[in-house]
């Protein structure tokens, strides 16, 4: 038995796995190949898609299922598919989608599928920076992927807007059909009623060695029921000091290369 074995590792990317700069560090990369040479499982759990998180996978090796779109996916990147995938109910949020475009003017509406994601406001709300982060993807109506499967919705904007788009959809009775996030200050995420990293890792769990111990680490509101679902949650230093409140462990922040900390000093 090598000394990690029956240890998986999840971590989530934005703020945690990257530093400030986006970047994977060195250190970050040498400490994980180390710790699956010597056994051990490594993931990352992420809001990001799995056509963007394969983006970071040269830089990263992972080898172990990994959690995608906030929880709406398990995805094994070995086999290139998913081992689950939830989607979002249409029918009535379609209908609250174009109330948003037309009364929340000023907030960029993005639509996840499968395979793209899908801007379906203004181009000109798009920040460059999240159409390159957001790779592939493409501008169109909601009609025009009105027969896709969509996955989670994200909307980007000021946050006192997001506050009352909010609202808006609780006053539409949509907080039955949807799970809903705030991922950063500007970002506000919509997905399926029940889901989060947290119901996603609980799912893995029922498919792995019983004798497996998970460890988990995260920054922000979206890696909460992850933290709590796992047998050890772990804060980064620059988390928010609600999450680092459930958490079992705090290491360092993000740009001090806190997934190395955790495989040397904590694993």
């Amino acid at each position: 038995m090598k000394k990690f074995t029956n240890k998986l590792l999840l971590s989530d990317m934005d703020g945690t796995l990257l530093n400030s700069q986006g970047i994977i560090s060195n250190e970050n990369q040498e400490a994980v190949k180390y710790f699956i040479e010597n056994g051990g499982l490594f993931g990352i759990a992420t809001g990001r898609s799995q056509l963007n998180s394969v983006l970071f996978l040269d830089e990263i090796k992972v080898n172990a299922p990994c959690i995608l779109y906030n929880g709406c996916g398990v995805y094994d990147f070995a086999a290139n598919q998913f081992i689950s995938l939830n989607e979002l109910s249409k029918e009535r949020l379609k209908v609250f989608l174009e109330y948003c475009l037309k009364e929340f003017s000023e907030v960029a509406i993005q639509i996840y599928c499968p395979e793209l994601c899908y801007f379906v406001s203004p181009e000109s709300l798009a920040d460059p920076y999240l159409v390159s982060i957001h790779q592939p993807c493409e501008f169109c109506q909601i009609d025009a992927i009105a027969d896709l499967p969509w996955i989670k919705i994200l909307f980007s904007g000021e946050a006192e807007e997001l506050k009352a788009l909010n609202a808006a959809m609780i006053e539409f009775d949509l907080e039955k059909e949807l799970s809903w996030v705030f991922s950063s200050e500007s970002y506000l995420e919509y997905l399926p009623y029940g889901v989060s990293k947290g119901s996603a890792l609980l799912y893995l769990k029922e498919r792995m060695n019983s004798g497996c111990k998970v460890y988990a680490v995260g920054d922000y509101n979206n890696d909460v029921e992850m933290l709590q679902a796992a047998d050890v949650g772990i804060a980064t230093g620059n988390a928010l000091s609600s999450l680092k409140e459930q958490a079992d462990i705090i290491t360092v922040s993000n740009d001090d290369n806190a997934i190395a900390d955790i495989i040397y000093n904590i694993l």
